[in-house]
């Protein structure tokens, strides 16, 4: 196993899913209670982020074999960031399907991030390694509700606005750190 080649990668992602954790769980809350957007508005902007992700996810596979997987895991990780900020940012009903549009967009490059974490295997362990993959990063982000409710305490801007932080963090992570060949 090519595990040196992979700390990185995989740092990257736990801290990309630590942003993640941080937020998600109070994009509900925020967009309902703080931007007053109703429960049946809010069922349409997770209407609208799904199909975003389904409709680009075979497509962006395609772009990968074309271009590489580090520019859209880059992306990927650029859309993790910049979601619950622009969750925060828009005032408006319009700003909001745009945010979760973006929301959306956060699986643009994980098909190219997923045979990255399968490549790092040797064919025999590939099972094995995504699973311990897997472990480890779900175990690693496991406080990050409880962080991003901490942070809520503080205002409730604060999860989203330090999960956009940590996500640029980890976008920076990988991008400096990760070559193409690293990410084949």
């Amino acid at each position: 196993m090519c595990w040196g080649a992979a700390v990185v990668p995989v740092a990257s992602d736990v801290v990309i899913r630590l942003c993640e954790g941080m937020a998600d769980i109070f994009v509900v809350l925020y967009v309902t209670n703080i931007s007053r957007t109703t429960l049946p508005q809010f069922g349409v902007l997770i209407s609208i982020q799904l199909p975003t992700s389904i409709v680009i996810y075979a497509p962006s596979a395609k772009v990968a074999e074309r271009i590489g997987r580090k520019p859209l895991v880059v992306a990927t990780f650029l859309c993790f960031a910049f979601h619950p900020v622009a969750v925060i940012l828009t005032h408006s009903f319009v700003g909001l399907v745009l945010a979760f549009v973006l929301g959306g967009l956060r699986e643009i490059g994980e098909p190219a991030r997923k045979a990255m974490i399968v490549g790092f295997a040797q064919p025999q362990f590939r099972a094995r390694t995504v699973g311990l993959y897997y472990l480890v990063r779900s175990s690693s982000i496991t406080p990050a509700s409880l962080i991003g409710g901490l942070l809520w305490k503080a205002g409730p801007e604060t999860p989203f606005v330090a999960a956009g932080l940590v996500g640029l963090l980890g976008t920076l992570l990988f991008a400096l750190t990760v070559n193409e060949q690293g990410a084949v």
